[in-house]
């Protein structure tokens, strides 16, 4: 004889435990927030998933650029490294979610205190600014590395499949979280402080 075969159970989100389980995450992130904009905690950054960063200006040191020495076999990213100051930084990022299209952003280094980061290591799928770099620049012909003691650039956008940092500073950081025009949700959140 047989046993009876147990039919599967249906699952069912209970969307009041969700909603508050979300808004915990957004007070946790909000409470981190301004622990990092008041020194209390520094951050170490990874962020492994495609997003644009813009800044009006980027004065880096340090600079190092390889082609194809990307993990992961990121095709067309480049890794670049450095360390250096970011003027008027923005990350972006649209993200589907089961509520709808969101777009993140996150702001900081808008006021006369840039981003500061060290240790940076960026895999970059595109790089765009006016560039220069006031000590010069070394090129292997071999491998396409570029490498200069310093690094100017206005107006950047980097398209990044991946950043992390040894450290940085975000003053006057600002999170928002908007709907896409068109997604199934019109609720946002946003959490902003300045200095």
């Amino acid at each position: 004889m047989y046993p009876e075969m147990a039919l599967p159970m249906e699952g069912r989100t209970n969307w009041k435990v969700f909603a508050g389980v979300m808004a915990g995450g957004v007070a946790g992130i909000g409470a981190l927030t301004g622990m990092l904009m008041n020194g209390v905690v520094s951050a170490a950054v990874n962020l492994p998933v495609p997003f644009t960063v813009q800044a009006s200006s980027i004065n880096g040191t340090g600079f190092n650029l390889a082609p194809g020495q990307v993990p992961n076999q990121q095709q067309g990213a480049a890794q670049i490294q450095m360390s250096g100051s970011l003027q008027n930084m923005t990350i972006s990022k649209t993200v589907n979610t089961p509520l709808g299209t969101f777009q993140i952003n996150i702001s900081a280094g808008s006021g006369s205190t840039p981003v500061q980061a060290t240790g940076m290591t960026v895999y970059a799928s595109s790089l765009g600014g006016d560039t220069s770099f006031p000590s010069g620049l070394t090129m292997d012909a071999s491998s396409g590395a570029l490498s200069g003691s310093q690094l100017q650039m206005n107006n950047a956008t980097l398209q990044v499949p991946y950043l992390s940092t040894q450290s940085i500073t975000l003053p006057g950081m600002s999170l928002s979280i908007q709907p896409v025009s068109g997604s199934s949700s019109s609720s946002s959140s946003s959490s902003s402080s300045g200095n």
